[in-house]
């Protein structure tokens, strides 16, 4: 029988631990700084890295979250809400300390991906104990969709810190609910959507089935503690909605943007031939929106979008499962690698994280059953997957899109190879023990379970 762990053990056995996750971040890092200096470096912002660029310089300079795209390129003043904006201020930050430049922004969006990498350690060990924290954090460091996103600053690099961050909250909230873990969860879910909108849906399809499989609580304490997580995640995103509430024509709260991206995504090149399911850059110059700011225009898209579904609605369910199709790889997956050029992700790049995606995602499924056999809830890694499904199937579908969802893979498919290791020493132990009592056996045996998920 195996010498239970003493006190003085477990902190050398987490001394090491902290190592190798640090050394492993610092490896991270590297590797994205490389790449940003040797392939990204020097480049031209556009599109929404034109955005959150300039929009960070103009708010550090004064002049509010305005649309830097109409300012600088249309050199007209309007408000901007075409994104949330965590990522504008993140990057705020980084301008603030005289870092403005689009390199010094890459650097500083790299540092946030490093940050990720740590994260994602503390939250698989938190899921499935220490081996499994490492294998996530090594995963992300080396996994092109993770590292590439911080390269041309975009806020993939944001969402996927502050999705972590919700997982990592709503484990930390099931291992031990209360209150105060209910608030820290609400808000984690608030700083997400106020960096993608679409992340609003985790209240739903996360928070609200997490509460629900409280089974040692009543209905009116877990009806308690989702009502604080839901009224944190309104908190935090209470200021950015009552400021977009103020300054535009019309109602906007979270984002001005989804009304025109839609736009983009209903129109005959993308309900069927070869772009099935993605959206076309030809549909949304053809759109002709009255003047006034974006609030105007989203009416006007808003009915664009409305009318070409109602026309078009028999059509509808096989454009949706077009969306889902590219978002997970599994309709025209080469083409879509074709279409991620556009984004500035070179081909062999898209190739090699198609590659990695494909074992990940298969590992996944392991992943789940293991936790399932150790009574460990997957809601929140499952809740982020339906989350980005949701989101696709209404807007369009990409590989960026499913960013998010990519968490939760690693996190997954992370506790499905920590499993297999774990087997497989147990294997050659017991294969040492069969030996007889000559043969060398390693010491310690497999790691418990009990102790794996504690620790």
């Amino acid at each position: 029988m195996a010498t239970p762990p003493t006190s003085s053990t477990r902190e050398h056995a987490d001394r090491r631990w902290n190592l190798a996750l640090a050394l492993i971040g610092v490896g991270g890092l590297a590797l994205r700084i490389t790449y940003v200096l040797l392939s990204k470096n020097p480049r031209v912002p556009g599109g929404d890295a034109f955005y959150f660029h300039y929009g960070a310089n103009l708010l550090v300079d004064g002049r509010g979250f305005i649309d830097p795209v109409a300012l600088l390129l249309s050199h007209y003043s309007t408000p901007g809400a075409v994104h949330p904006p965590a990522y504008i201020l993140f990057l705020a930050l980084s301008s603030l300390a005289g870092f403005r430049s689009f390199l010094d922004h890459q650097i500083w969006s790299c540092l946030l991906g490093a940050g990720t990498i740590l994260l994602i350690g503390f939250t698989g060990r938190a899921i499935a104990g220490r081996r499994v924290g490492l294998i996530a954090a090594l995963i992300v460091a080396i996994y092109p969709n993770f590292w590439f996103h911080d390269s041309v600053v975009m806020s993939e690099t944001l969402i996927m810190f502050t999705t972590t961050l919700v997982i990592w909250l709503a484990y930390r909230f099931r291992q031990e609910p209360g209150v105060r873990r209910a608030i820290g969860l609400g808000v984690a879910v608030g700083i997400a959507t106020l960096t993608r909108a679409e992340s609003i849906l985790l209240v739903v399809v996360l928070v609200l089935p997490l509460a629900w499989v409280l089974r040692d609580l009543d209905v009116r304490a877990r009806l308690k503690l989702f009502a604080v997580a839901v009224g944190l995640t309104v908190v935090t995103v209470s200021p950015w909605v009552i400021l977009n509430l103020t300054r535009f024509e019309h109602p906007v709260t979270l984002s001005s943007n989804l009304d025109a991206t839609m736009a983009a995504a209903q129109c005959d090149p993308v309900y069927s031939g070869k772009l099935i399911g993605f959206w076309s850059f030809g549909c949304a110059l053809a759109l002709k929106p009255p003047p006034g700011d974006a609030s105007v225009k989203a009416i006007y898209y808003r009915h664009q979008v409305v009318t070409y579904i109602d026309h078009h609605a028999s059509q509808v369910p096989l454009v949706v499962l077009a969306r889902e199709g590219r978002t997970w790889a599994v309709f025209s997956p080469i083409q879509q690698v074709t279409l991620d050029e556009g984004e500035g992700q070179e081909r062999w790049l898209a190739r090699t994280g198609l590659g990695m995606y494909y074992v990940l995602a298969g590992a996944s499924v392991g992943g789940v059953i293991v936790l399932r056999r150790r009574r460990v809830t997957v809601v929140p890694p499952l809740g982020v997957i339906v989350a980005v499904a949701v989101t696709v199937g209404v807007v369009y579908g990409t590989t960026r899109f499913r960013t998010p969802a990519e968490v939760s893979l690693v996190l997954l498919a992370s506790v499905a190879f920590g499993e297999t290791i774990r087997l497989l020493q147990e294997r050659r132990s017991r294969a040492g023990r069969d030996a007889g009592p000559e043969a060398p056996v390693r010491a310690g045996g497999p790691p418990d379970v009990t102790e794996e998920l504690s620790g």
